[in-house]
């Protein structure tokens, strides 16, 4: 049982005197208080009663004995079913090389939650000396552009597609391949051209040098690491040369290649000089890997999977349950 801090009885009184304002924050009275209250289980106006002081003191003394580390509080999740469980679920599921989870609900902008889990991936690619990845643009791969990635000396990074000029950081994909490379350890090589450019300047690109060993990089790729669009008429985000309002039916996209709900891929004015690797190469990399998290991708995954779009998947339990759901499985 734990003793009440001792007050100097008052001349007339039998209970204890009122704190004086300068101990309220003394260490062994805040450590009582928070005693009473997270160990015996006292309320706060309990609290005040003993020590002839407001509620509202009480509670000021709480929130600074959590300030000032006396107090800690964790909050643990519980594991519902637990990831490797799940992700193999999911795996089996959509036909997959491999699902990496994040721990319950991330954010799309790839937080400090979803870095264990893109790193299990990019690690079990195993890039090495002469290897190539291929890097799309998006909101997701910006985020991962800037984690803490493994080193990749001897590797050589390619955009999946144009995006000079872009307006938005998470649309210009000769920022994020370059900041990967520095970040990284690896070489890159650029697109000089916008996602979907004039048709002057398309067929100079045919001849430029720069973008001929792209290609040669996107036919010889290991790995890769794209986002997955959500449905386009809902998103605010989208490369500024991609017109929208053409793209109804699109349930999303991945590398700007955007498909509907059937899995049937969308033409579009410009579809044809739209810069962006080419299907056939997608499909022939060993290692590509999507990343997307979040309800309103559900869909776009489930499509882009049932496509062949990618061989493997990084994503968090919530989405993951989403998406079994969705496919009749347990949720």
């Amino acid at each position: 049982m734990t003793q009440r801090p001792r007050r100097p009885a008052s001349g007339g009184g039998s209970g204890p005197s009122p704190a004086r304002p300068a101990d309220l924050y003394d260490v062994d009275m805040l450590y009582a208080v928070a005693r009473m209250y997270y160990e015996e289980g006292l309320g706060q106006s309990s609290i005040a009663e003993q020590l002839r002081v407001s509620r509202p003191t009480v509670s000021r003394m709480l929130s600074y004995a959590r300030e000032t580390g006396m107090v800690q509080i964790k909050v643990l999740r519980p594991r519902a079913g637990g990831s490797p469980e799940l992700a193999e679920r999911l795996c089996l599921t959509l036909g997959l090389d491999a699902v990496y989870l994040a721990d319950g609900m991330q954010s799309s902008r790839m937080g400090p939650g979803m870095q264990p889990a893109v790193l299990r991936a990019v690690e079990d690619m195993q890039l090495g000396e002469g290897d190539a990845l291929v890097v799309s643009s998006g909101m997701a791969v910006y985020g991962v552009a800037h984690m803490e990635l493994p080193r990749m000396e001897g590797v050589s990074l390619a955009p999946a597609v144009g995006g000079v000029a872009e307006p938005e950081a998470w649309h210009q994909t000769n920022e994020i391949v370059r900041t990967m490379a520095l970040r990284t350890g690896s070489a890159y090589v650029p697109i000089f051209a916008g996602a979907i450019p004039s048709p002057l300047m398309y067929e100079a690109l045919q001849a430029d040098e720069a973008f001929s060993e792209v290609r040669k990089l996107w036919k010889r790729a290991k790995g890769s690491i794209m986002g997955i669009g959500s449905p386009t008429t809902g998103r605010t985000s989208l490369a500024s040369a991609i017109p929208k309002d053409s793209l109804d039916a699109s349930i999303g996209d991945v590398c700007l290649h955007f498909y509907d709900r059937a899995g049937q891929e969308l033409e579009f004015p410009g579809s044809d000089r739209t810069v962006r690797i080419p299907r056939e190469d997608l499909a022939s990399i060993p290692f590509s890997t999507a990343i997307a998290v979040g309800e309103e991708k559900v869909w776009s995954i489930l499509t882009a999977s049932s496509m062949g779009m990618f061989r493997r998947l990084v994503t968090d339990e919530a989405t993951a349950r989403l998406m079994l759901a969705a496919r009749g499985g347990e949720g």
